[in-house]
């Protein structure tokens, strides 16, 4: 875990439920959870940058993932291994340098090949074996603070949690 400079992170699925909501006109509504927000920014506070991989591309994701600051954003690449080789050769960054949270299939190429592969609870029995860790929260119910959570603690960064409870 000392090597781990960068954590990519998948979105529906992840920093959200994986459900869809459409309004009467069409629009896509996402909900996200304000522990994982929390989680990333307590990552970036630790000196480790944050990145989202996300099939698909939307005004509220875009909306969220700039109140977070997150610095490495990819929507509506299902490719996903050539924008981790690029992520990776632009920060000059090891594979194993770099964990992903992933809940699908597609996400199965990335998982075998960072050094901290991650899937949420309830992601298909397939992916669990390309993880080294599997969460006890569901995707977008906490799962990707709970991840930020280990990381910080694995560290020895829990006084960025600490300060908060007193």
């Amino acid at each position: 875990m000392e090597r781990l400079k960068l954590l990519l992170m998948d979105v529906d699925g992840v920093l959200t439920d994986g459900r869809l909501f459409y309004t009467e006109g069409g629009e896509k509504v996402k909900v996200f959870n304000v522990h994982d927000g929390l989680g990333i920014k307590l990552l970036q506070r630790a000196g480790i940058k944050t990145g989202v991989i996300s099939g698909r591309e939307s005004e509220a994701l875009k909306n969220r993932l700039s109140e977070l600051g997150i610095e490495e954003v990819f929507m509506g690449r299902t490719e996903k291994n050539s924008v981790l080789e690029d992520i990776a050769r632009r920060h000059g960054l090891s594979m194993e340098e770099i964990g992903f949270v992933g809940d699908d299939l597609v996400d199965i190429p990335v998982l075998k090949r960072v050094g901290f592969p991650v899937v949420v609870r309830n992601a298909p029995p397939p992916l669990k074996e390309y993880a080294v860790y599997v969460t006890s929260s569901e995707g977008g119910k906490g799962a990707v603070r709970e991840v930020c959570d280990l990381i910080l603690r694995l560290r020895g960064r829990e006084e960025l949690v600490k300060k908060y409870i007193g």
